[in-house]
């Protein structure tokens, strides 16, 4: 029987063309999938940590006008004028605190006298004399007057040598006195002789040494420290070290001058007390020693350069 038409078949290579197709489609799908979804994922977690930057730096800026308000509030706003205010309060306390010092010095340095020496004294004058001066310190009695006799100081010294009032050997002065010889006597006349008489001596064993430390500027002189006393014998040598230079606030003050009992001493003094940093003396009686100090160099390009950075 014969065939009409033409008719076209699909062989099994056919089918298997076809079906490997499908699949490897199928796999890129899945894979296109995997490729999508993971991208999603990561603008996700970019958009997630965008936002949270936004906020943050959202509430920073909030933060920063918050901060900002209350710096500009009547509370701070006059901060720098309280710091200085406060800073001018510690300075006045400081020198508060060394006029204290000050005072205590003098306190240390006020030995009060028995009250039976001017009974004494008063004791050991002799009847043709008399005293024209009078003059008890902390640490010193004086005593000036006239006499007949040339001998009647010595005898005062000696008799209150016997009640132990000084403390170290006196040799009283004694010259003859013409002011007061009559105008109508002779000077051989012995009888109108008068003697002037003057006697100076330690009455303690003790006498303080005080010292002050002050910075000098172009306008004032200030304290630096408080003043330091300490007790030595009448007499003896005393020694401080390091005096060339001090430090007070962070800042190295320099020695320029010395006085001591408020008589400046001399630039050679100066000069060697600044070369070996070294003050010493004689304590024959209290000793009030005051150190003037200007700010270094170097000190005050620090602070300006300090100044500078703030």
């Amino acid at each position: 029987m014969t065939l009409l038409g033409s008719k076209k078949g699909y062989s099994k290579s056919d089918i298997n063309f076809f079906e490997e197709f499908t699949a490897s489609a199928r796999k890129q799908t899945q894979v296109l999938a995997v490729v999508v979804f993971v991208g999603v994922i990561a603008i996700g977690i970019s958009l997630a940590i965008l936002a949270y930057d936004i906020f943050r730096n959202i509430g920073v800026q909030k933060d920063i006008d918050n901060l900002n308000a209350t710096l500009a509030s009547d509370e701070y706003a006059g901060l720098e004028l309280r710091s200085q205010a406060l800073q001018q309060e510690i300075n006045d306390k400081n020198q508060y605190y060394y006029t204290l010092t000050e005072m205590r010095r003098i306190v240390d340095e006020t030995n009060a006298a028995e009250t039976e020496l001017a009974n004494l004294i008063g004791d050991v004058i002799p009847s043709d004399a008399y005293v024209t001066s009078y003059d008890l310190t902390g640490t010193t009695l004086s005593i000036s007057g006239t006499t007949f006799s040339y001998y009647d100081a010595a005898n005062i010294v000696y008799m209150l040598n016997q009640s132990d009032v000084f403390t170290n050997s006196v040799i009283p002065t004694v010259e003859e006195d013409d002011s007061i010889r009559g105008a109508e006597t002779t000077p051989d006349n012995p009888i109108d002789v008068y003697y002037a008489f003057n006697i100076s001596g330690n009455i303690v064993s003790d006498v303080v040494v005080s010292v002050g430390h002050y910075a000098t500027t172009d306008s004032s002189v200030i304290a630096i420290s408080g003043i330091t006393s300490q007790v030595v014998s009448a007499g003896s040598q005393y020694e401080f070290t390091g005096v060339n230079t001090f430090t007070a606030s962070g800042i190295t003050y320099s020695l320029t001058s010395v006085s001591i009992n408020n008589i400046p001493l001399s630039e050679q003094e100066i000069a060697i007390i600044q070369s070996t940093g070294t003050l010493t003396g004689l304590a024959n009686e209290n000793v009030e020693i005051s150190l003037y100090y200007a700010q270094s160099a170097a000190a005050e390009t620090a602070t300006e350069d300090e100044g500078g950075i703030e």
